[in-house]
């Protein structure tokens, strides 16, 4: 499964679902489960921190973990990827972050993208799952 930015800012902006996204994520910190990040993900997420104020320590912290964690492989995106993005945004009207997302899982080989963004439920390449 590929793991989308929205489960790491729910724990850390603090928001309703944030026990079960920290559960989830303390599962691929120890290896119990394996999931996949983007690149791509991954700045989304240090971007939404910087703009919301994080200091640099929690951006280091995170980019620790996640380097770190045993079950969490990162994928990084390439100029294919992204070209083939443009072709998602236009068969399921996605935005371009989305649609980067999805084409990360099926280069990855993902069969489910874990994640709360409901616009991932018209697409049929992928299942979306929540935590």
């Amino acid at each position: 499964m590929l793991v989308d930015s929205n489960i790491f800012l729910e724990l850390f902006l603090g928001q309703q679902k944030k026990d079960a996204c920290r559960l989830f994520l303390n599962k691929t910190v120890s290896g119990e489960i394996n999931a996949t990040i983007s690149d791509f993900t991954i700045d989304s997420i240090l971007l939404v921190m910087f703009r919301h104020g994080s200091a640099l320590e929690n951006m280091r912290d995170f980019l620790h973990k996640v380097t770190n964690s045993k079950g969490l492989s990162i994928y990084s995106i390439t100029s294919s990827d992204r070209s083939r993005a443009l072709q998602l945004i236009e068969k399921y009207k996605l935005d371009y972050e989305d649609a980067v997302v999805l084409q990360s899982a099926i280069s990855s080989g993902c069969s489910e993208v874990l994640s709360f963004d409901r616009d991932f439920d018209k697409v049929k390449e992928i299942k979306r799952i929540e935590p």
